[in-house]
């Protein structure tokens, strides 16, 4: 084989290479060791371990070490005192606010999934709210929306089915990563503890009948501890400097066999596999074991973006989040993946006969290259939407997610090589293609699509004809810029041996284009805040139409006039103005690559 190998090829071969008793080695020995909480000894176990297999590999590991907040569990107590008496077991969830010795009483409140529609529709002032666990939205935004509307605490239910009695366990950090001095204001100041799914629906029962109320007791330990993160890299032959980052969560709850050991698993062995192959990557991968994921809020993931700035901003190709795969009875695979990478996608699917839903990415899974506007793909298997709404209650991670059920039982093999075989896919293409495999016509389509939904939304009070205009534009010239990487990719298989090292460079002049649009248009159109900053974890307005503009309108669409009218409109404008500015930087970028190519690298169509 050389450097030119045969794709498919590559792929075949480093596919043979999986052994299901390596991975399962491995997962054996991370859910031995358990519970893994940043900055505790179990921690430091697994990392360890993590680095003797990779150098055992070939591979040249180290374990980076840095300081994180966290939170430990502490005191959870919680009764009900009217209408009768009873103890409902209970666990905090991290970063919550202590109470006092003597604990808070209340009205209790039931506020479905917690979400800001749904706190509007009651009056919890005072009260203690009751909401459903889910990812819409999370548990942080959940009790961020309690403490806005005046509830005394929040308590949450575990989802899964209605007579689990597994208690659920998480954080409620609204702060994505380390704080800041101005973040650090936004930490919860709210009590809040979880509960069982059986012991919501009992309190869900006695609530339709009649009055309830409550009382809660929670203390929690919270202190900066020192995070270990495993971390080893493999540099590609031909475009050094590029890189595939490859990540998941080595910190976790329970016993934690899906939830992360099967992905910590999966990406030592998806190391084991490349590590073989390496002289035959164009580009390199980064293999990423975070710390501080579940009660830090992917403090260790935002550590790295921000402490290896350039190194990403400059090289990164994409992220790849690996998290809970091979989900016992799992049937849907989805995809959270940045619009440009939907095409890519699309082409794994067909090779591999799995169909792959495709979502725009949000802010959970480690996703803290959003603003720097590195494309993000994290694909995993998942229950059918059916069984989710009917009898999983929204379950998507397993019943068993973050508790001690979290056993090796819970993992399905076959599932995991599936896995296997779609991380291959992905990371071999995007190492091994001469032109990274990304493309722009869909970006353009999609913003389209966005853009034509916030007018309906507005209800005629907003147009967005600029902006319509300057998509247009971009999507032509990306159609010229598709039309050219069509020819260099001919070129390169058909064309003169004198004329390789040309295409070569051409081809890289292409690739650094693609990587500065990913730049500046994830990071205008998906994000709310500027790239050196981050959402709130699971922030659910990132799932509307172009986030940005989507607040704005919404909240016009509810004021009738008047000075907040005026305000909105001015804001408006300006968010307008960043995004139109953002494509036209995209659109200059664009044309300069393609005058460079045909000047310079002579590549017509």
């Amino acid at each position: 084989m050389s450097l030119n190998t045969n794709l498919k090829e590559l792929e075949s071969k480093i596919i043979d290479s999986f052994s299901i008793e390596e991975v399962y080695r491995h997962v054996e020995f991370l859910v031995e060791i358990g519970e893994r909480l940043t900055g505790s000894k179990e921690m430091e176990k697994a990392a360890k371990y993590i680095k003797g297999v990779l150098k055992a590999y070939g591979l040249e590991p180290r374990i980076d070490e840095f300081y994180v907040y966290t939170s430990f569990p502490g005191v959870s107590e919680f009764k009900i005192i009217q209408p009768e008496q009873f103890v409902v077991e209970s666990f905090p969830n991290l970063h919550s606010f202590s109470t006092t010795s003597e604990g808070i009483e209340g009205e209790l409140e039931y506020v479905g999934s917690g979400s800001e529609d749904e706190f509007k529709k009651k009056d919890v002032k005072g009260k203690i709210a009751l909401a459903e666990l889910s990812y819409s939205p999370p548990r942080p935004e959940k009790a961020k929306n309690a403490e806005k509307y005046g509830a005394k605490a929040l308590v949450i239910m575990n989802w899964g089915p209605s007579d689990k009695s597994i208690i659920g366990r998480g954080a409620i950090k609204w702060v994505w990563g380390n704080p800041t001095p101005e973040s650090w204001k936004l930490m919860p100041k709210i009590p809040s503890i979880n509960i069982s799914r059986a012991a919501g629906e009992r309190l869900k029962e006695m609530l339709s009948k009649k009055g309830v109320k409550a009382w809660l007791k929670v203390e929690n330990v919270k202190s900066w501890v020192k995070a270990k993160q495993p971390v080893a890299e493999i540099v590609g032959s031909n475009e050094p400097n590029m890189f595939v980052l490859v990540g998941g969560h080595l910190d976790a709850w329970g016993k934690t066999a899906t939830c992360n050991s099967s992905g910590n698993a999966l990406m030592l062995e998806l190391a084991r596999c490349f590590v073989k192959y390496k002289e035959f990557l164009r580009r390199g991968i980064v293999f990423a074991f975070w710390d501080g994921h579940e009660i830090a809020e992917a403090a260790g993931s935002t550590w790295y973006v921000d402490n290896f700035w350039e190194k990403l901003r400059k090289g990164c190709i994409a992220y790849l989040n690996i998290d809970s795969p091979g989900l016992k009875g799992a049937t849907r695979f989805i995809a959270y993946a940045s619009p440009e990478t939907w095409s890519f996608l699309k082409k794994i699917e067909e090779e591999t006969g799995i169909n792959i839903e495709k979502h725009i990415p949000i802010k959970t899974g480690d996703n803290s290259v959003l603003g720097i506007g590195i494309p993000y793909i994290s694909t995993y298997a998942t229950y059918t939407q059916e069984e989710l709404e009917k009898t999983l209650n929204h379950a998507s991670l397993g019943w068993w997610y973050h508790s001690d059920e979290d056993t090796l039982d819970k993992i399905d093999g076959e599932l995991l090589e599936e896995h296997f075989k779609i991380y291959v896919k992905y990371i071999a293409g995007l190492c091994c293609s001469l032109i990274i495999p990304f493309e722009f016509v869909t970006v353009a389509d999609y913003i389209t699509k966005e853009l034509e939904e916030l007018e309906k939304i507005s209800k005629g009070k907003v147009k967005l004809n600029t902006l319509f205009e300057k998509v247009k534009e971009f999507r032509d010239v990306a159609e010229e810029l598709n039309a050219l990487i069509a020819k260099i990719e001919e070129m390169h298989v058909n064309g003169k041996e004198e004329d390789k090292a040309r295409v070569e460079e051409a081809a890289k002049l292409v690739n650094k284009c693609i990587l500065k649009n990913s730049r500046i248009l994830t990071s205008a159109f998906r994000s709310t805040v500027d790239p050196y900053d981050q959402e709130p974890y699971g922030l659910s307005i990132l799932e509307k139409p172009i986030p940005r503009l989507y607040a704005i309108i919404k909240e016009m669409t509810e004021t009738s006039g008047g000075e907040r009218a005026r305000l909105l409109e001015t804001k408006l404008t300006r968010e307008k103005n960043r995004l139109v500015d953002a494509l036209n930087d995209a659109i200059d970028f664009t044309w300069l690559t393609i005058d460079n190519l045909r000047l310079k690298y002579d590549v017509n169509v």
